[in-house]
């Protein structure tokens, strides 16, 4: 029996890529949540049924449009240098492939997936701390520990660009004042602090922290990070007094 609107979408040269790539578009432009199969036939001048042909329901296209995301992660950085260089790069990768797609990152952050793509950024990650000598179950903490630090970082940047925006001056103050008024006195003094996000600089610090924290663990020297980040007694790869 010929399902409806098939012949079309093949007439129009529709294939699981594009439709994928029209989808990441349609999802990068209004969000996860108001993407519809509906309204993607409707982008692509097809019936819905048409995209069955492609993708079998739409939690199968999310994935992968998720595991497309993945596989735009540039993970060449990830494989050179010493183990600290290593992981600042892969985390820096996944970071950046998340602000080129600020809106469809998040089904990469919450979808679970198997797919090739997925598992390649998984095998990068593992690899990253061969001269640590850690045991298989060491290492996958480890290699979580910095998944679940990337990922929470990136969910909250993104959902600040998205319900925040730019903050302007007046805001910032009035945040300021509103922290001050509680009256207690480590809040006044963090209040400028709190009232702002520099969000490069604060993924940058909590990555430094974790490969800090990981050659303290391990005994083997601190490098300092790219700019001296951390205090030079983590440096030398033991913690300060």
């Amino acid at each position: 029996m010929k399902v409806r609107g098939s012949g079309r979408g093949r007439r129009l040269g529709l294939t699981r890529d594009k439709v994928i790539d029209a989808a990441l578009a349609a999802i990068d432009r209004d969000g996860p949540d108001s993407f519809s199969l509906r309204k993607l036939a409707g982008e692509l001048n097809v019936e819905v049924m048409s995209l069955y042909n492609h993708v079998p329901n739409k939690d199968a296209l999310l994935d992968g449009v998720a595991e497309a995301l993945l596989g735009g992660v540039d993970l060449s950085g990830a494989d050179a240098g010493t183990w600290q260089e290593r992981a600042r790069a892969h985390a820096a990768a996944l970071r950046a492939a998340a602000l080129r797609h600020p809106k469809a990152f998040t089904l990469v952050l919450t979808r679970p997936t198997q797919s090739p793509a997925a598992l390649e950024n998984v095998r990068c990650a593992l690899a990253g701390f061969p001269e640590l000598g850690l045991s298989p179950q060491e290492l996958v903490h480890v290699v979580r520990s910095f998944a679940g630090f990337i990922v929470g970082m990136i969910m909250r940047e993104l959902g600040s660009a998205i319900t925040e925006g730019t903050v302007e001056p007046d805001q910032v103050q009035g945040r300021i004042d509103e922290m001050s008024a509680v009256g207690d006195p480590l809040l006044s003094a963090a209040a400028p602090y709190l009232a702002v996000s520099d969000h490069q600089a604060e993924f940058e610090h909590g990555i430094e922290l974790l490969i800090a924290g990981l050659a303290v663990r391990v005994g083997v020297p601190y490098d300092g990070g790219p700019r001296g980040m951390l205090p030079r007694a983590m440096r030398r790869g033991r913690p300060p007094m």
